[in-house]
């Protein structure tokens, strides 16, 4: 790629800081307070199992019902993103207009309705009012969620400020998403593994909490966040091109494959149960969390500097070395030494400070992946614009959104497989042998599988330091005729 452009010295733009402190505390809390409606949907699984009752078919049916309403919404939210005509802002608008409505969606969501004495039918009708509430929802959160995701471009051209500015976002992302996939299961560890009540109440509360700041999150983004574009102004576009474009940015879909194969190669969630009938507390799932702190702001302060002495896929491709080391070490001792050993109740010391060990190892190379991988899909719009000269970044966000829920789907398929397969006993005061050892053993084998093949597309990335700073100046050049030009 490098070659198709001629070279130019580095110009004022990448010396510039454009992001105030105030400003990226500001973005920082909204991705914060934002996550947290992300992480209870994560977590959605647990209520229609353990809350609503679902087995098998019946949470297969829901999952996919709501993935193929994500498969229709979020190319047609990106598009519109995309498609409307704008001059100095694409996603502001949008914190005004969908955050009140997208809050009360999600309460109504995990409330403790019934529509029926007889509990199968109570159960379908429930079922029917979540679908009546999630396509209204996620319609309004895919544009919303878009909205956000554009300013990971478009808050400043500075690549290398841009690195730093999404690093420590994600960083306040993963705190929020832990707050609530850690506090789930600390809250049922109070309570008895059969209690259903507490569970619904737990997550009611849970869903009003993550409501109401979500509206701040919101009101924050509007007031406080700069949209800064380096396009500039550009008429409507048809919704032919912004997909024939995208056609064209390969390294959008060189990504997107990579996190598709991972999903799709998924050892389910079920951290939860391990947690509860391996370990003796579905709490001690967030106490092995807390462990990965460090750890995660260790990757926080590691990674802006890592950007500009190496490159992201290189960075990328050790990170995926250093997990698989990890996690096999993690199976073959949790599997084998008898104090250690995680295949069966082990309330022990020893296995808690293994765990924790193996916590704070495998979150560096994990979090420094994790928000690589959100830098390269900034990356990727710069790219695509260069090769269009349209800058669609809504189309992108939410088409890797759109990825994302449908391997999510395919993740709630596999757990309900891996735990008929393992002969799980839902809401169990125990489970047998076989089933403890399966619930350690499977999603671990499946994990190292994913890895691996997860981290073949990163092979054909070829966006350099150098060619992307390129990229920047001659957007820049673009956008400077066309003004002169208009």
């Amino acid at each position: 790629m490098e070659e198709t452009m001629q070279a130019r010295p580095e110009d004022a733009t990448q010396q510039t800081q454009y992001v105030s402190a105030k400003e990226q505390m500001a973005f920082n809390v909204s991705a914060f307070f934002r996550d947290m409606s992300y992480a209870i949907m994560g977590q959605a699984n647990y209520f229609y199992t353990d809350v609503l009752g679902l087995e098998g078919f019946q949470l297969a049916f829901l999952q996919w019902a709501q993935k193929l309403w994500d498969g229709i919404n979020d190319p047609i939210m990106g598009a519109y993103f995309d498609r409307r005509a704008y001059t100095d802002e694409k996603a502001r608008r949008f914190f005004k207009t969908t955050g009140v409505p997208i809050a009360i969606l999600l309460v109504l969501m995990f409330s403790p309705l019934r529509f029926g004495g007889e509990a199968g039918v109570n159960i379908w009708l429930r079922m029917l009012f979540i679908l009546l509430c999630y396509i209204p929802f996620e319609a309004m959160h895919t544009i919303n969620g878009t909205a956000y995701m554009s300013y990971y471009n478009s808050i400043t051209p500075n690549i290398q400020e841009r690195s730093g500015v999404i690093s420590r976002a994600r960083l306040f992302s993963t705190m929020g998403s832990a707050v609530v996939s850690g506090g789930i299961p600390l809250l049922f560890g109070m309570f008895s593994p059969d209690n259903v009540q507490a569970k619904t109440m737990i997550f009611l509360f849970t869903a009003i909490g993550i409501a109401a700041v979500f509206v701040l999150y919101n009101a924050l983004m509007y007031t406080q966040v700069k949209e800064r574009i380096i396009s500039p102004p550009q008429p409507q576009q048809k919704i032919l091109g912004i997909f024939r474009g995208l056609l064209q940015n390969k390294l959008f879909f060189i990504l997107v494959a990579s996190n598709t194969i991972a999903g799709i190669i998924n050892g389910g969630n079920t951290g939860m149960y391990f947690f509860t009938y391996n370990v003796g507390s579905a709490s001690w799932q967030t106490v092995m969390g807390v462990f990965g702190l460090p750890s995660l702001l260790l990757a926080t302060w590691l990674l802006p500097g890592l950007c500009r002495r190496f490159e992201k896929r290189d960075i990328t491709l050790a990170c995926c070395a250093a997990r698989l080391l990890i996690k096999l070490a993690n199976l073959a001792i949790g599997s084998r030494s008898r104090v250690l050993g995680l295949t069966f109740l082990n309330t022990g010391l020893p296995a808690k400070v293994f765990m924790a060990a193996v916590n704070l190892l495998q979150g560096v190379p994990d979090s420094i992946k994790g928000q690589l991988y959100w830098s390269m899909i900034a990356d990727s719009v710069d790219y695509g614009e260069w090769r269009t000269a349209k800058r669609n970044d809504g189309t992108i966000y939410a088409m890797e959104g759109l990825l994302g829920k449908l391997v999510g789907a395919v993740g709630a398929t596999s757990t309900a497989i891996i735990l008929n397969m393992i002969h799980f006993v839902r809401n169990a005061p125990a489970q047998a042998p076989e089933t403890m050892r399966g619930l350690f053993v499977v999603p671990l084998v499946i994990e190292l599988v994913s890895i691996a093949v997860s981290s073949l597309p990163f092979f054909f990335y070829d966006l350099t330091r150098k060619g992307h700073a390129r990229i920047i100046e001659e957007l820049k050049e673009r956008a400077g005729a066309e003004a002169a030009i208009l």
